[in-house]
């Protein structure tokens, strides 16, 4: 009997190396578009001063593609300093077109003040838009200088197809619309989108100078609520409220306003074709002064003095005051 031992051999099994995923690609680049962000800051530190840099920020935090606002990617809907055309916009802060900003950050107070010994008026939008005058606007001259104004403001926030001007009998009237691609208000809501609410807080300066009081009214299209107690008629009304508001907080006294009206759609701008974008929109009416004294008759209350002259010339007459003719008849009898 053989004893000797039994050797038995295992050999490990050898495993495939197993092939690198690609997970470090993804990796990579998430890195890489983070450090082109980072040097496309700089760029713009670099290239902007410090006003330009708080309405940059101003404009990422208030504007996004998923509420209507325009896409930041065209040329035609991107902030300054950057116009996407490589070109940057550099504003010496000691020149006439240097603007305080209205709502200064730390570190900004060196943009509050004139320069000493430099009595340049400062030009541009806000309270210093220095092409208009504190007082009431009447004349045709003084109501085109007003329309300039207004199309100046429209042109600095891009906005020049969403805002009609016509000097009418009444004064001036500023017509601010919904376009196919951009919207004023969310679709069958109150809630203005954050374009044209920079917009109207943008027009709000401009009545801190203009004395004239005017009439802000909503306009909607035809389409109606379905299964709803809500109407085109409260939308408007609500509508015209949030401008209100909104040219409010932009800086225009709350006296200016003398009436907010509801027409839902009774006025269309585009009647062939009820549902167009044109007629939803936002009207400001700015009345000159033979106009409001004329909405003030409207609204006045009746004097007790007119009306104990009219029945005492009735008496005078020998007419019957407030009474029937039986009862005059009555009497006689």
């Amino acid at each position: 009997m053989n004893s000797s031992p039994v050797i038995i051999k295992r050999n490990l099994r050898s495993h495939a190396k197993a092939k690198a995923g690609g997970a470090w690609k993804v990796a990579f680049a998430d890195f890489t578009l983070a450090m082109m962000a980072f040097f496309m800051v700089l760029w713009i530190l670099e290239v902007s001063n410090i006003k330009e840099r708080a309405e940059i920020a101003n404009y990422m935090r208030t504007h996004s593609i998923f509420d209507g606002s325009p896409d930041p990617f065209k040329p035609g809907n991107s902030p300054f300093p950057v116009d996407l055309g490589g070109t940057p916009s550099i504003v010496d802060k000691h020149s006439a077109n240097a603007l305080p900003p209205d709502n200064p950050l730390p570190g900004m107070s060196e943009y509050l003040q004139v320069p000493s010994g430099d009595d340049r008026p400062l030009a541009g939008k806000g309270d210093k838009l220095n092409s208009l005058v504190d007082g009431q606007f009447d004349s045709p001259a003084q109501l085109s200088l007003l329309l300039q104004a207004f199309e100046q403001l429209a042109a600095e926030q891009l906005a020049q197809a969403h805002i009609q001007l016509d000097i009418v009998p009444s004064g001036l009237r500023v017509i601010i619309r919904d376009s196919k691609e951009r919207q004023m208000f969310v679709r069958g809501q109150m809630h203005m989108t954050p374009f044209f609410e920079d917009l109207l807080l943008s027009l709000g300066t401009v009545f801190q100078k203009v004395q004239n009081k005017l009439i802000i009214s909503g306009h909607t299209d035809n389409t109606a609520f379905s299964g709803s107690q809500y109407s085109n008629w409260e939308l408007s009304g609500d509508r015209a409220l949030q401008a209100r508001q909104v040219l409010a907080a932009g800086g225009m006294p709350a006296q200016r306003v003398a009436q907010v009206a509801a027409f839902s759609a009774t006025r269309p701008l585009n009647e062939q074709q009820p549902q167009s974008s044109a007629n939803r929109r936002i009207e400001l009416l700015i009345l000159t002064s033979s106009a409001e004294a004329e909405l003030n008759k409207l609204f006045a209350p009746q004097q007790s003095g007119s009306a104990l002259q009219q029945a005492e010339r009735a008496a005078e007459r020998n007419q019957p005051v407030g009474r029937s003719g039986l009862e005059v008849l009555t009497d006689a009898n």
